[in-house]
């Protein structure tokens, strides 16, 4: 069973575009009940391994536009077909236009051959399963189980067993169900809004989160498993040990980012945009670990593909298709800690973009894979067809090996032994997977035995990874916490505080306990239990004057800390539309140490809510004057209030100021227009090739941000053909300003000319296009993006056998000298020993943690793989000038840098102007062209050797 997905653009233009009108099936979506004969659809250009052949497994008019698909204990393929028509949730409603078909191969020969219409008038179909002689199906508002008793291929038995999952028709709706080892249905439900109750009547949960939910095949017992505020969890399979693993799209966003996650047990998962959704939710984990962050894609189907030949039989193969890029890959996940990480491979690419895969499943009987495109039909909620081109029909395909290849399945009996010794015997074990696992169904069945309790106590106090620290903190929450006497660590204070949060936080008792740790707190010490109070205070009765209470007594100590100052401005932060935190905001902008003032700064620099304050004027207005940095316009500009335009006109006018203070003085200002002198000024600055690029990047969000007509946006077109990546990836909003093909067009041209095309995906220019006649984008934009994909293809291909190139062949003696000898460069920027030089990450033990693969990534694709606190930055200064480098430390006289050169130098606070952060690496893309394929081999064998 797989399905179609929700494919939001990029947030900011994130709606839906309008459905189709009226609410008539066209002609073309119309079929007899019963279609036979074979399928004729000649095969899309496609790259596979070797090994592997594609074939046409079903195709018109078995199939119109398939989306989703599973197989019966017979080989009988469900499908569920759309008709060809973007409709909202009134129009499906009013008419249900869609279908389950069931294809049958009935000659055996591995193509089939009749196609029968199940189950019509279906809202959405997305997804379904087989079991016990009825198919489930998940189509909105529920799953419905369909069932045919007189055997004549059409079911005449309809049941919702589960409903309350809204949805608008885009696809970010319900998809499912999946068969659990234990039994039990699980689906995915997009942030669409839900309100699940029991058979009963009683309620489960009513809010707009997303989230994986379970049930018994009866409808009963109805569950979630985790919840989130992602936009759509598109589907999960389980892996041998029955972990619930899965593909979300936008699970990050700004920028947008499509993932594998393993969904843990009452895992709450947030994103920080769109917190509402999970309010009513207590949280174990601040953030919830993700396996996988595939970038804009637009994942859909996947499945284990458990017939795979793998050389590791520790891995697991999870196969993932990508709407937006007609991939299928082959993530290969291998146990780490006690969940696993995921290491891609790239397994098809079809060179067709009208094709759009939506699902991929096993076929058990042959461990071939089918694979379903859903053709050129869908366009409400997906950036990658926004034309409707229904004309263009789906079909199933099938991915077959040469030779077979059913391998034997390795089983785990975590899954079957359940019993409460086998359990206790798996908390107490080193094995983290198992522990993780008697961890999830500790919280799932709540034993009260002494021994478990016991067991969990001393686990508060055991250093854990976030999964299983989650399941520790969620199973503790459901039962009674075991009581520590005598002194306790840190740890084991900080997860029980975490525990007691959700059971009682709202409670005075509670609070109090909070109250009486924050004197003696001192948050560099202890991250977690700063943190863990941090989100109490959050919660407490009257937890915002608890804090400002403590605060400022913190803030009348001379030697008050950094990390009691970065506490303080997290707190305060999430508190500032209370008047107790405005009044110490007051005192913070007055305050006599930089580092508090900064951090006032920082809180009004950061807020969305506009807050402001008569009170803090006064500050701001000496803080403009004496010292108008980066950081000081930022905090004005979001206070938005006209108190400051004239002083910000001024700076803005002074040229003897450096350009990007006087670009951030106007873009603070509330009543500046990016109008006549002003845009040509900002227009003049990515003009000019000696603007720094501080100033170039902001003139770019400038100009993003304003309303401009079309004699402008035709002015800006030229500028496209140089832009940097940060600056393109800015001012492609602007693209969305007009629909004047004359507009499209000079942009397009421009576009399709600059060297860094690549560094934004096809689907984005997709998004930013789709308002322009269609053939802008088609032919002139997507071919430049083409040809700068495939470019960039060959390298991904060459990964994979690289590495094991490295493991065959590679001399570590020899990739010594190597590096001694400068070969590659690595040595200008990294140390290993005494060698080389600190400005990127220290390689002495660089091997414990990556692989041959991670490191060949490094070197081809070096921008891809940024290590964390080692971005580059562009630092200017108050005289105009600039650094390049990386920030090794924040001091109190201001910022440490490692400058290109390798020469350490400290900026002053005082004199920083500009402060950018670069989303390249400051190690050039190429460095594998510049020596022979062996020394590369010998080299990454020397890396991988320093453990």
């Amino acid at each position: 069973m797989r399905q179609l997905l929700l494919l939001l653009a990029i947030p900011v233009f994130a709606a839906d575009l309008p459905p189709d009108k009226g609410s008539t099936i066209p002609e073309s979506g119309k079929r007899p009940g019963v279609i036979t004969g074979k399928a004729s659809l000649p095969l899309p250009k496609h790259d596979l391994p070797d090994g592997y052949t594609l074939e046409v497994a079903a195709a018109s008019p078995l199939v119109t536009h398939p989306i989703m698909g599973c197989l019966d204990d017979k080989g009988r393929l469900f499908v569920g077909d759309a008709v060809g028509v973007n409709w909202n949730k009134a129009q499906l409603e009013a008419n249900p236009p869609n279908r389950v078909l069931m294809l049958e191969d009935t000659d055996k020969d591995g193509s089939y051959d009749k196609s029968t219409v199940f189950a019509d008038k279906m809202t959405f179909p997305q997804g379904a399963c087989w079991l016990n002689g009825s198919l489930y199906v998940g189509s909105p508002p529920g799953i419905w189980k369909l069932t045919d008793t007189d055997n004549d291929g059409v079911a005449d038995q309809r049941e919702m067993i589960v409903g309350g999952f809204d949805y608008t028709g885009n696809a970010a709706d319900i998809h499912g169900p999946f068969l659990h080892p234990n039994g039990r249905l699980y689906w995915c439900h997009g942030r669409k809004g839900h309100k699940v109750a029991q058979k009963d009547g009683s309620l489960v949960d009513e809010s707009l989160a997303c989230g994986i939910w379970s049930c018994k095949p009866d409808g009963s017992d109805v569950a979630w498993h985790s919840l989130g505020c992602g936009d759509n969890p598109v589907e999960v399979d389980f892996t041998r040990d029955g972990d619930i693993i899965g593909v979300q799209n936008l699970y990050y966003s700004q920028p947008r980012g499509d993932t594998i996650i393993h969904w843990l047990y009452g895992g709450i998962y947030k994103r920080s945009d769109q917190l509402k959704a999970i309010a009513h939710l207590p949280r174990t984990l601040e953030t919830m670990p993700v396996m996988y962050n595939f970038g804009h894609v637009a994942v859909s189907g996947s499945c284990f593909w458990k017939n795979y030949p793998a050389r590791n039989q520790g891995a697991q193969q999870f196969m993932v298709t990508h709407f937006n890029t007609q991939r299928l890959v082959r993530m290969e996940l291998i146990p780490s800690g006690s969940t696993y990480k995921a290491v891609e491979n790239e397994f098809l690419r079809l060179h067709n973009p009208d094709i759009h895969l939506t699902d991929v499943m096993e076929d058990p009987r042959d461990g071939s894979l089918l694979l379903i495109d859903t053709g050129g039909w869908f366009r409400i909620g997906c950036p990658s067809s926004l034309m409707a081109k229904s004309d263009l029909l789906g079909a199933v395909y099938r991915i077959k090996a040469k030779k077979p290849q059913l391998a034997i399945q390795n089983t785990n009996d975590s899954v079957r032994k359940a019993d409460l010794q086998s359990q206790i015997a798996a908390l107490k074990s080193n094995d983290e997977h198992a522990r993780r696992q008697a961890l999830e169904w500790t919280a799932k069945n709540r034993p009260q035995e002494g021994e478990v309790l016991s067991v969990l106590g001393q686990l508060l106090d055991q250093e854990l990874d976030p999964s299983s620290e989650h399941l520790l903190i969620y199973a503790l929450r459901q039962m009674k916490p075991p009581v520590q006497s005598g002194p306790v660590s840190d740890r084991y204070m900080s997860r029980w505080l975490l525990v007691e949060l959700a059971r009682h936080g709202s409670e005075k008792s509670f609070a109090s306990i909070i109250e009486s740790s924050l004197p003696r707190l001192v948050p560099e010490m202890s991250p977690p239990l700063a943190d863990a109070i941090r989100r109490s205070l959050e919660v407490v009765p009257d937890g915002d004057q608890i804090a400002v209470s403590a605060f400022t007594e913190w803030l009348k100590e001379s030697d008050i800390t950094q990390g009691r100052i970065t506490f303080i401005t997290h707190v305060i932060s999430g508190q500032l539309a209370k008047p107790s935190a405005q009044s110490l905001m007051t005192a913070m902008l007055g305050h006599g140490l930089v580092d508090v003032r900064m951090a006032a700064l920082s809180i009004l620099a950061t807020q969305t809510s506009g807050i402001t304050s008569e009170a803090w004027l006064p500050a701001l207005d000496k803080l403009l004057a004496e010292s108008p940095t980066p950081l000081v316009f930022d905090a004005i500009k979001k206070l938005k209030t006209p108190h400051f335009d004239a002083a910000l006109q001024a700076i803005a006018n002074d040229t003897k100021r450096p350009l990007a203070i006087r670009l951030k003085a106007l873009d603070s200002a509330k009543s500046v227009k990016l109008t006549g002198e002003t845009f040509t000024m900002v227009k003049g600055v990515l003009a000019d090739a000696a603007s720094s690029s501080a100033a170039k990047i902001q003139a770019a969000g400038m100009i993003a941000s304003a309303p401009l007509a079309k004699p402008q946006l035709l002015e800006l077109a030229p500028l496209f053909a140089t832009l940097g990546p940060v600056e393109l990836k800015s001012l492609l909003a602007i693209v969305r300003k007009s629909k004047d093909a004359e507009v499209g067009n000079a942009l397009a041209r421009e576009i399709a000319k600059n060297p860094v095309i690549a560094s934004q995906q096809e689907s984005v220019y997709r998004t930013a296009f789709s308002d322009m006649p269609p053939d802008i984008f088609e032919t002139i934009i997507l071919p430049a993006c083409n040809t700068a994909d495939a470019a960039s293809e060959v390298k991904k291909r060459q990964l994979g056998p690289l590495a094991d190139k490295v493991i065959a062949s590679g001399n570590a003696v020899n990739g010594k000298k190597n590096f001694e000898m400068g070969k590659g460069t690595c040595i200008a920027c990294h140390k290993i020993g005494s060698a080389g030089r600190p400005i990127g990450p220290d390689l002495s033990h660089i091997g414990a943690i990556r692989t041959e693969r991670d490191l060949l990534e490094s070197i081809l694709f070096p921008s891809n793989t940024l290590a964390r606190d080692y971005e580059a930055h562009v630092i200017e200064t108050s005289d105009g000038q600039q650094t390049l480098g990386v920030i090794k430390s924040h001091t109190a006289e201001g910022l440490l840098v490692i400058d290109i050169a390798g020469q350490e130098k400290t900026i002053a606070h005082q004199t920083i102007a500009g402060d950018t952060t670069l989303i390249t690496s400051l190690m050039p893309q190429g460095l594998d062209q510049t020596m022979p394929e062996a020394d590369l081999l010998d080299l990454v064998a020397w890396l991988r050797s320093l453990k």
